[in-house]
């Protein structure tokens, strides 16, 4: 908005400085002091030109510095918010690993399959909450450096920290689903018809911080 108003004002003073020298010449003459005049007036106007453009420029530059500012904030709360969601899904995968997946046994399965489902679907919130969080991350830290240290670390780190994540609860998911496929083996095996179904999920393992390496897939 300020460049326009400031390209207006260059074509309508050139306008009006050519009007005056023409309006002088012809009402007073083309005298030495006339021109000196003139001359004095066009420096003075560039003078003006020159000043003018120069606080535009540095107004520019603090809106810049404004905009950096502003968007180093945004990184920080928003990676606060997804390092908390990320050390609740710490927290809730050890839970989920206590009281699920270590206590998966065929004389129990059938009548817990409907609490585990359900801890498998919060499970996986948690999972969409945090991938949430990611894209506002992507959107700010895209192709962007900064100037603090501390802020180009947050961008740095939260791929990684997202793709162990996804890739754990991937992992978590197919051992479940071993569990329960060996479950309706024996089921089979014994001429039995009750069957457990697999937990169905989109969610693949990732390499989002494409450094070639699918971390989390597999645990010591």
């Amino acid at each position: 908005m300020e460049s326009r108003f400031y390209l207006l004002f260059l074509f309508f003073f050139r306008r009006f400085m050519t009007n005056i020298d023409k309006f002088v010449r012809i009402i007073i003459g083309d005298t030495m002091f006339i021109r000196r005049i003139s001359y004095f007036m066009l420096f003075l106007g560039m003078i003006l030109i020159i000043s003018g453009g120069f606080s535009l420029f540095l107004e520019g530059l603090q809106k810049d510095r404004e905009a950096v500012v502003h968007r180093m904030s945004d990184v920080s709360t928003e990676f606060e918010t997804f390092s908390t969601n990320v050390s609740h899904f710490g927290d809730y995968r050890e839970d989920f690993h206590e009281s699920v997946l270590e206590n998966l046994y065929y004389d129990t399965m059938l009548s817990t399959d409907t609490f585990v489902k359900q801890e498998l679907k919060k499970y996986e919130e948690m999972v969409d909450d945090i991938e949430s969080s990611v894209s506002i991350l992507d959107s700010l830290c895209e192709d962007v450096y900064y100037p603090e240290g501390d802020v180009n670390s947050m961008c740095m780190n939260y791929k990684s920290m997202y793709e162990l994540v996804v890739n754990y609860f991937v992992l978590d998911v197919d051992d479940y689903n071993f569990n329960v496929g060996k479950f309706n083996d024996y089921q089979k095996s014994n001429l039995l018809n009750t069957f457990i179904r697999e937990y169905s999920t989109t969610k693949k393992f990732i390499d989002y911080n494409n450094d070639g390496v699918f971390e989390g897939k597999e645990e010591d």
